[in-house]
């Protein structure tokens, strides 16, 4: 981790201070609770979605995302620019944990450190910074420092009985619903001799419980009431009960679970009994055993392993063996186990129980009902299902690839062989995790490979997971040994009917949902939505919600497990085919929103469906059938112009490799969805060679994407109506709208304003009532740029905010953010438009959009003489003179003024010239990453 060290505080507030101590400007407010969320998580790669959630709820502005991006480029000007971390759709807080305070507060409670760990704390969590979506982790960590105090409380109860009465007296005003403080207070006040007071304090209690919450104390305060008024000598201080623990020795060591054990210790303070639920291999024992090490109950805890028992009559057995109990005359076993524990404060870890449910659920029905302070922790495949609102379910999910699942594999692969680094390979690690669905046995097991691979060897193999993921420890289950071992182990408690939609469901990659599960399964005779649950509540399928509805998913090792059994038997071709049917409907039934007004809304549907629309394409191009692969992906054909879908232009080129020159409306397909790729990517020779091999020389639409990807605007301006004619003869008028926008583009490119404007504005009214967004938005920022190269700049600026305010898909190729951080330098807010250019910059670099790199380079230009940084701006434009993008004379005019006060700055030399889009862009960044640390006066935010 690079840059100098920093230490955060989110306790008594929200402030960084660097190594000599000295507080360091990250903002206010947002910025402030922007640090918070990701500093309670560092290491951990956090949604941009889920960070506009905790900073703004419900209602976020219609500019969060951009807004986002700002605060992270105001906090990475304090922190330093490798301090947060983009990863995919997410950022990362780049700082050791034990950076931030409230991760050493934790470390230490769990070291046992009480002492240590009340240190560490400062204050109410990010006191004066209110973060709505935080809240719960707040409360949580309150929670977790009065169950610290507690517990420090109650061993000074024992040394020094009268130096506590103080402390405890101020807290239990501080919180009167707490049973466990009162009690504390109450045996001080007997232990002094004060055992009237002890007794008022009880009455106090009650009072206060009664008046506010209506309850009566619990049987804790009220056995500790009696024992008092008889003076028995328990409370004194003479004896106390043993602690008997039965767990593991050594501290389970678990890496991103922070949040999970917090949600457990929360979970068994108000549930009798709590199951951890998830698939195979999820980790459910490591993290039942390290709750059950934080837990500190009177009477300790007991860790009973229900792995090699066979029946639901086995449990009770397996249980009393474990707390030493044996049947009594005229009782039960279960109830001679109730009996025994009727009387203690402990806590009974029932350990994989999913083979035995029903007998794991009587037993802890019973404890729940006959044992008021014994807590039942217990992990399964699918809830005990428990009566009387009993139990509590805290669901285990995958650990995030970016953060701790990396994390994990690099642990394990650090304890096998001393020549693994995690540095050089932390993309590759994070992707190999994402591939494996975060499922920490399979991190565990993919990790071993590294004794005798590479980790870019073992994501080469990842789609043989069942083969590669071996050799799990030797001290570990059988069932842990092997991935495929793992899920068999579940499998074989499935019914027939089970067995059958699962191995149907593995048609599908990414999330399915109902109707998708309906549609593979019809004609089996299955009651799909029966099934459905009884999987989900077995943990062989996740579900949640998506933005549609419920959506649902087989983890990647279980979908490759029962792909195995799918392909072996017959219904196989069936699902195959059914799930390609259900996606031609699929997508065929997004084009109109995608070429109308709900273009947002059928992006986002397009999302859900795209790793299932790949599988389809990629069967029908390997069966020859490019027909339907074209069917597939051309309702979407214009993705791959408008976003960052470069999947398609794939497709495209593929389809023109299979397709026959006589089947022109899947040629045309295929040459317009292929040229948008080779534009974005700055590769007109590539596509030189394409239409050669697929194309006659005269063909319209070819001459016309050759001047388009060449952004030879003369040409295009000769070539388009031809294009568009053909076009409209074929019927596909969403093709022809881009070769329209094309056109405009061309006329204003060429200095024939008057023609462009007319021709744009007349679209402009047709994409305004008709849509979809993303071409209003582009036909509006080329008035702009119209505007701007005549010298308008007041109405340039006026159409800019017009194009920036149409609500524009994710991941939309638009220039929108350089354009109006030009905007927002020129009015002199410069902190701002450095943030947003730097964030438009990333975006770029992450989609491989190079040719977004002219308009950056040129607003780059623009304003850098205006901050005298003449050696940068001179070296990009020495870039743009090579790239030919200022033979155009719009375009020499933009950077004109720039240049005229670059042109005394010495040459570049050519060991330092850049030499590509890319490595200007990277350029540009680290510029924009220097101005931001320069500026030096809080910004609020």
């Amino acid at each position: 981790m690079a840059g100098p060290a920093v230490r955060i505080r989110l306790l008594g507030g929200v402030e960084v201070v660097d190594g000599n101590g000295a507080a360091v400007d990250i903002g206010a407010g947002k910025c402030r609770a922007l640090l918070a969320a990701l500093a309670l998580q560092p290491g951990t790669a956090i949604p941009d979605w889920r960070l506009v959630d905790l900073l703004w709820g419900e209602q976020p502005p219609r500019t969060a995302v951009r807004t986002l991006q700002s605060y992270i480029a105001r906090l990475r000007g304090g922190l330093g620019a490798t301090r947060i971390v983009r990863s995919g759709a997410a950022y990362r807080l780049d700082v050791p944990a034990d950076a931030v305070d409230v991760i050493r507060f934790g470390r230490r409670v769990e070291a046992g450190d009480l002492a240590g760990a009340l240190a560490e704390w400062t204050g109410e969590p990010l006191a004066g910074v209110p973060v709505p979506g935080l809240a719960a982790a707040v409360d949580g960590l309150v929670e977790r420092w009065l169950g610290t105090v507690e517990a420090d409380l109650a061993a000074r109860v024992d040394a020094d009985a009268a130096a506590t009465v103080g402390p405890l007296t101020e807290l239990s005003t501080r919180y009167p619903f707490r049973e466990g403080i009162w009690a504390l207070l109450m045996t001080a006040l007997y232990r002094v001799g004060r055992q009237a007071d002890a007794l008022a304090a009880y009455r106090t209690a009650r009072q206060r419980l009664v008046e506010h919450l209506g309850v009566e104390p619990g049987p804790r305060l009220r056995r500790l009431e009696v024992a008092i008024l008889g003076q028995d000598h328990r409370i004194g201080g003479e004896q106390r009960s043993e602690s008997i623990d039965r767990l593991p020795r050594r501290a389970v060591r678990l890496i991103g679970r922070d949040g999970d054990l917090d949600l457990i210790g929360r979970a068994l303070a108000e549930s009798p009994v709590v199951t951890l639920v998830g698939p195979g291999g999820i980790g459910k024992t490591a993290l039942a055993v390290a709750a059950a090490q934080r837990v500190r109950l009177e009477h300790g805890a007991w860790l009973v392993d229900l792995t090699e028992i066979t029946t639901d009559q086995d449990v009770p057995q397996a249980v009393a063996a474990a707390v030493r109990v044996e049947e009594g005359p005229g009782r039960s076993l279960s109830e001679s186990i109730v009996l025994a524990l009727s009387s203690l404060r402990a806590l009974l870890v029932l350990d994989n129980c999913e083979h035995v449910v029903d007998g794991a659920a009587r037993l802890a029905q019973a404890v729940a009902d006959g044992c008021p302070q014994v807590r039942v922790l217990a992990t399964a495949r699918e809830p005990l299902g428990l009566n009387h609102g009993h139990e509590r379910l805290v669901p285990v999910t995958p650990l995030p690839a970016a953060g701790a699942g990396a994390d994990l594999f690099a642990d394990r692969a650090n304890a096998l062989t001393a020549a693994f680094t995690m540095d050089a390979a932390r993309e590759v690690i994070e992707e190999i995790c994402r591939c494996l669905d975060g499922l920490p046995l399979a991190i565990e097991l993919a990790a071993a490979q590294t004794v005798s691979h590479t980790p870019p060897e073992i994501r080469e193999r990842l789609d043989d997971q069942l083969g590669l993921l071996v050799g799990g420890r030797r001290t570990g289950a059988d069932r842990h040994r092997t991935m495929r071992a793992t899920i068999q182990w579940s499998y074989r408690l499935l019914t027939v009917a089970e067995q059958d939609l699962l191995q149907r469901l593995s048609v599908f990659t990414g999330p399915v949902d109902r109707a998708g599960a309906a549609a593979v399964a019809a004609g089996s005779g299955l009651d799909v939505n029966d099934v459905l649950h009884t999987l989900v509540q077995r943990s062989m399928v996740t579900a949640g919600p998506g933005l549609f509805g419920q959506q649902f998913r087989l983890l990647e090792p279980i979908r490759q497990f029962a792909a195995e059994h799918l392909t072996a038997g017959p219904a196989a071709a069936p699902a195959q085919a059914a799930h390609t049917r259900y996606v031609r409907e699929r997508v065929t039934s997004l084009r109109d929103q995608l070429t109308g007004p709900a273009e947002v809304q059928g992006v986002a549907r397009l999302d859900e469906l795209w790793p299932n629309l790949r599988v389809a394409v990629d069967r029908a191009f390997a069966c020859g059938d490019y027909r339907l692969a074209h069917d597939l992906f051309r309702p979407i054909a214009t993705e791959a112009a408008r976003r960052h879908r470069h999947e398609v232009g794939q497709w495209a080129q593929r389809l023109l490799e299979q397709a026959p020159p006589e089947d022109r409306p899947r040629i045309v397909t295929g040459l317009i969805a292929a040229a948008s790729r080779y534009h974005v990517c700055q590769d007109p020779a590539g596509f030189d060679t394409l239409i050669r091999q697929h194309c006659e020389p005269d063909d319209p639409v070819a001459r016309h994407m050759r001047a388009n990807v060449r952004d030879d605007y003369a040409t295009q301006i000769h070539t388009a109506p031809q294009a568009l004619a053909e076009l409209r003869r074929l019927g596909a008028d969403d093709l022809a709208a881009h070769v329209e926008v094309d056109l405009g583009a061309a006329l204003v490119f060429q200095g024939q304003y008057a023609r462009g404007e007319a021709q744009l504005t007349q679209l402009v009214d047709r994409f305004r009532s008709h849509g979809p967004p993303t071409l209003l938005n582009w036909t509006l920022t080329l008035l702009g740029f119209s505007a701007a190269f005549q010298g308008r700049r007041a109405a340039a600026d006026t159409l800019f905010d017009q194009a920036i305010d149409v609500p524009l898909p994710a991941r939309t190729h638009s220039p929108n953010q350089s354009v109006r951080a030009l905007a927002l330098f020129r009015r002199g807010d410069r902190r701002a438009a450095y943030q947003l250019l730097r964030a438009h910059v990333e975006e770029l670099l992450d989609a491989d959009n190079m040719h977004g790199a002219c308009v950056v380079s040129v607003n780059f230009v623009t304003m850098m003489p205006a901050v005298a940084r003449f050696a940068d701006g001179a070296r990009i434009l020495a870039f743009l003179d090579t790239t030919g993008a200022l033979d155009n004379a719009a375009w020499a005019a933009m950077v004109a003024d720039a240049r005229d006060k670059l042109a005394t700055f010495a040459p570049i030399p050519n060991g330092s010239m850049i030499l590509d889009q890319r490595q200007a862009l990277a350029t540009i960044g680290k510029t924009l990453d220097g101005l931001l640390i320069e500026q030096a006066s809080p910004v609020r935010c």
